[in-house]
């Protein structure tokens, strides 16, 4: 098997790595899932880092996505490298990674794969929502309960009690 088709092999598997885990995240997460849905996009991508191990990935999502999910994905001929967002580079079009081949090294002037997964925390709905109704509460009258009388005992003790004997120590 060639490099490319290496290459591309991997970058397939990646792509439906991330895309699994966006299924299996939106999955789990349908019990308690907010409405509306939020606007989900699963992609794979390739860029070449600048001299500082950075650059910006176009998306199509079309807001500014809340939350972004990253998975480096290493062919073969490959370093790996650890992948990561820019923290306040999210638009409604673009975002920036930063790829380190070490931790305190970016990874320089390289060409890199990933898979990413973008989501919208709020609503995709452009539309304003709808004031709930409010009625004015039914009040109806609860009958009052009158204390039944009790006759209790006060408790007796069946244990004889004891008398003090003389003499003392």
């Amino acid at each position: 098997m060639g490099n490319k088709a290496r290459i591309a092999l991997a970058a397939l598997a990646g792509a439906a790595a991330v895309t699994a885990g966006a299924v299996a995240f939106a999955g789990a997460s349908s019990a308690a899932s907010p409405s509306p849905a939020p606007l989900v996009q699963t992609a794979q991508d390739t860029c070449v880092t600048d001299g500082a191990g950075y650059c910006t990935v176009s998306h199509g999502l079309g807001v500014t996505p809340g939350v972004i999910l990253l998975s480096p994905i290493t062919p073969d001929a490959a370093d790996g490298f650890m992948l990561s967002t820019v923290q306040g580079s999210y638009t409604a079009t673009t975002f920036r990674v930063r790829a380190m081949a070490y931790a305190d090294t970016p990874k320089v002037l390289s060409r890199i794969w990933f898979g990413y997964a973008a989501y919208a925390t709020t609503g995709a709905s452009t539309s304003t929502p709808t004031p709930p109704v409010t009625s004015t509460p039914r009040t109806t009258a609860t009958p009052t309960r009158t204390p039944t009388p009790s006759t209790t005992l006060p408790p007796t003790s069946s244990f004889p009690t004891p008398t003090p004997s003389g003499g003392g120590s």
